[in-house]
């Protein structure tokens, strides 16, 4: 099974940083290095965005892409834990609750 999250992943991340650090520094001074970290994830994004594959299109390829399944957020979770397992105490939470909405529906 192949999972191409690019978009997913660029999503996290913006919100994990937005969520994890404070707008504001414990002296009241706006935190610039939270807003940098920000920007600069779009920025990326957008310059990667617009480059060129310097690849041939392949039509095996282009075919698998159009036509795979897009799934769904739980979906992608599953598909996450299985390739890696959960790190850290988030991601064990978030496992742990997927793991039990799962199982209450089946």
């Amino acid at each position: 099974k192949i999972v191409i999250p690019v978009f997913n992943l660029f999503i996290k991340d913006i919100y994990f940083l937005h969520k994890i650090h404070t707008n504001r520094l414990p002296n009241g001074q706006i935190n610039f290095k939270k807003f940098w970290e920000i920007s600069r994830q779009i920025h990326d994004f957008l310059t990667w965005k617009q480059v060129e594959c310097p690849f041939e299109k392949d039509k095996k390829i282009q075919s698998y892409l159009l036509t795979a399944p897009i799934y769904s957020e739980e979906a992608l979770f599953i598909a996450s834990f299985e390739s890696e397992g959960p790190e850290n105490h988030m991601e064990k939470d978030s496992w742990k609750t997927l793991r039990t909405t799962l199982l209450n529906r089946a």
